[in-house]
């Protein structure tokens, strides 16, 4: 068990520190001494531009998020005895730490389900407070509020493009919130201005810092996403007499379930950042704390191609949808690779969509791949779960990702786009000379 204890302020941090111990500083701006991890000075900065005072209890969620961030980074798998799976002690001070005391089995719950890690949460008092009035008041440059009814997750990759087009062709001007990692802002900017109306927008980067080594798998990203959503949409909710405001979660519904593509991949291979079951019980624990805040995927239920294809005659959305970004490993030379699942669900999407793929990909032409024992992996399980897809039932399959929604058409919903999935995968394979 690695004990990840997180601090208001570097004053709070006691000399004497146990031998293996991770100590942070939530919040915490400039320099810290060695062995002192810091997180969060840019979502306090974010949080001071809403331009009143947040919530407690939503920014107590923000507090929590950013301290399971600290946790997910500087301990490492490769120090679990099976060099995965983790077993987490997190300590929190927080403004109301009871509220959330009162959920923090079904927070463990979920961040085990997120993670695949072991998790022990506990929470005191002494939290970071928010942002003073007199910081608030400081501000010149503030997020307008006044046109936003609903707040939209915003990555800036192609699902989140189209989600917040289909909102604004409902009527709506979503509060568009983005987890700005380092290198992602350009591209998120890009594509928040080729939507065909200004939306305000909620952007920050937790950005945790320290003098040890970082872990990069990063599961609990989504997690943290969450709560700038939240955050966001409660802030609407008290401009607008603390109605419930819906966050929007766009994301394909073949990318959501994420069911294993091989028997190998379960586990590390397989992320769950918008698996219906983790949503739900996002859903549960905001209940539960009294957040008014309501989480929708609204593309759940449809495959990458499917959203590409409501758009395709509109040379604007093509002319940008081949400028996102959908590859998880394009920061390293900022191209996009080709092949990993990421990319190959959107090479497919296009395909089906009969759009003209014009994306610089590092593997532009995928039959090499398959001969290189370095680069194929995620091909190979992609052109595996195609064969396997014509002779295996898909609800056992689905189910090894996670539990589905218990009423009838959800599920059901859920186990067609998975199938829809895959065929778009078979025909794009097909295409490629991969049969």
């Amino acid at each position: 068990m690695t004990r990840v204890v997180c601090h208001a302020d570097i004053a709070d941090v006691p000399l004497r520190r146990a031998v293996g111990d991770v100590h942070v500083v939530l919040y915490g701006r400039g320099r810290m001494p060695d062995g002192i991890a810091r997180l969060g000075a840019g979502v306090m900065d974010a949080v001071s531009r809403i331009g009143f005072a947040l919530r407690e209890d939503a920014f107590d969620f923000l507090t929590i998020a950013l301290a399971v961030t600290a946790a997910d980074t500087f301990v490492l798998r490769e120090l679990a005895e099976d060099r995965w799976s983790r077993r987490l002690e997190l300590s929190v001070p927080l403004i109301n730490p009871r509220l959330w005391g009162a959920v923090r089995a079904q927070l463990e719950e979920a961040l085990r389900f997120l993670s695949g890690d072991s998790w022990s949460l506990s929470f005191q008092r002494g939290g970071p407070r928010r942002p003073s009035q007199a910081v608030i008041d400081g501000r010149r440059r503030r997020i307008d509020l006044s046109r936003s009814e609903s707040a939209c997750l915003f990555s800036g990759g192609l699902d989140s493009y189209i989600g917040a087009l289909d909102l604004i062709a409902q009527g709506e001007r979503p509060l568009l919130v983005s987890h700005a990692y380092r290198g992602d802002r350009r591209y998120q900017d890009r594509t928040a201005h080729a939507l065909p109306v200004a939306c305000a927008r909620f952007s920050a980067n937790a950005h945790p810092t320290w003098s040890g080594p970082s872990d990069v798998s990063m599961r609990t990203r989504s997690f943290n996403f969450l709560a700038y959503g939240a955050a966001a949409a409660t802030a609407i909710s008290q401009m607008r007499a603390g109605n419930r405001v819906t966050l929007w979660v766009p994301e394909n519904g073949l990318i959501a379930l994420n069911a294993p593509l091989t028997p190998r991949r379960i586990g590390s291979h397989s992320t769950r950042t918008t698996h219906p079951y983790f949503l739900q019980s996002m859903q549960n624990i905001l209940d539960a704390v009294g957040l008014p805040v309501a989480i929708v995927n609204p593309l759940r239920h449809q495959t990458k191609g499917e959203m590409v294809l409501r758009h395709a005659r509109d040379p604007a959305f093509v002319a940008q949808a081949v400028r996102t970004v959908s590859c998880g490993k394009w920061k390293r030379d900022g191209t996009q690779c080709g092949r990993c699942v990421p990319c190959l669900i959107r090479r497919a999407s296009f395909h089906a969509a009969d759009i003209a793929d014009t994306t610089g990909y590092r593997s532009q032409v995928l039959a090499p791949v398959l001969g290189d024992i370095d680069l194929r992996d995620d091909l190979a399980s992609v052109r595996s779960a195609v064969r396997r897809a014509r002779q295996t039932a898909m609800e056992p399959w689905v189910l090894q990702a996670g539990p589905l929604p218990q009423e009838q058409l959800e599920r059901d919903g859920c186990i067609e786009v998975f199938r829809r999935g895959i065929d778009e995968l078979r025909s794009f394979l097909h295409a490629n000379g991969l049969p």
